[in-house]
């Protein structure tokens, strides 16, 4: 840009800027006492911080009147629960003990019928208790049957016939696995031959009554090998008439189980047929013999 009033012309150029530039500044720092240009970028600094940690109080001031307004109205609420829950005077006065009304007819015959309900299943467990109170002693008078009829089959001249019997104390000695007391419900010995017998009703030869019979064949087979005897158990399955299998076990498995005793003539399996008139004349006679 040129002066063109000016004789001679001029230009502002960049010293002339830069000349202006310090004049400026040395009339204004005879206006201030202290005038710096970092200060002035300072003080722009400062602003700015100023005004984050104002929008920082801002919403440090929502947040406490939010919480401010939740506690008054907690407060105000449970105010208005302990007014609602409190009694009245004139309630507590009607608080007292009268009379108790006759029973309603529907709630009277309601508790009668609890009351017979209650007597008839009373009534039906003790009838169970007694069903099975029978069954177990007529079985128990099966067994005896059994045994007997069994030792009828055996033809021989002499014999004697224990029932409910145990191997002595000293057997204990003898066995390397276990002691477990067994009591069969037969012994009969015989010259060069001793029997022991297990009698179980048909519905009861289940696979819980594997273990002990396998127990029993085990105690036999120590017992026949220290004493050099032949010796064996009699199993006497009964077909007690009446009495049904609730727990079926397949008898091929069974058999199958039980092979190598059965081969080792270290099991016989005998099957007895107890009719109901036999247990009613034993029980009416009391224990006899049958042979």
């Amino acid at each position: 840009m040129s002066f063109y009033l000016a004789d001679p012309k001029y230009q502002i150029t960049a010293g002339i800027i830069t000349i202006i530039g310090f004049v400026v500044v040395l009339v204004l720092s005879e206006s201030f006492n202290n005038l710096s240009l970092g200060k002035i970028l300072s003080l722009s600094r400062e602003v700015q911080k100023k005004e984050g940690e104002k929008e920082q109080v801002k919403t440090e001031n929502k947040e406490l009147r939010q919480e401010l307004f939740r506690i008054v109205s907690n407060i105000q609420q449970s105010q208005v629960n302990n007014t609602y829950n409190t009694p009245s005077d004139e309630w507590l006065k009607l608080l007292g003990v009268v009379k108790a009304k006759e029973p309603d007819k529907e709630e009277e015959q309601e508790e009668q019928k609890e009351v017979q309900r209650t007597i008839e299943f009373m009534a039906d467990r003790e009838k169970e208790r007694e069903e099975y109170r029978a069954q177990m002693k007529q079985r128990r008078t099966a067994e005896y049957i059994g045994v007997e009829k069994y030792a009828k089959t055996l033809s021989m001249p002499e014999y004697e016939i224990i029932q409910g019997a145990e191997f002595s104390q000293a057997f204990d000695e003898m066995d390397p696995i276990m002691h477990r007391r067994i009591v069969f419900d037969g012994y009969i010995k015989s010259s060069g031959q001793e029997r022991f017998i297990d009698v179980r009703p048909k519905s009861l030869v289940s696979s819980v009554y594997y273990d002990r019979l396998y127990v029993m064949l085990n105690k036999i087979y120590l017992y026949r090998q220290a004493k050099g005897i032949s010796a064996e158990l009699i199993l006497i399955m009964l077909d007690i008439e009446g009495e049904t299998n609730n727990r079926p076990s397949s008898p091929d498995r069974f058999y199958a189980y039980f092979q190598p005793a059965i081969s080792n003539k270290l099991l016989k399996i005998e099957t007895i047929s107890i009719s109901n008139e036999e247990i009613e004349s034993y029980e009416k006679n009391g224990q006899q013999s049958l042979l």
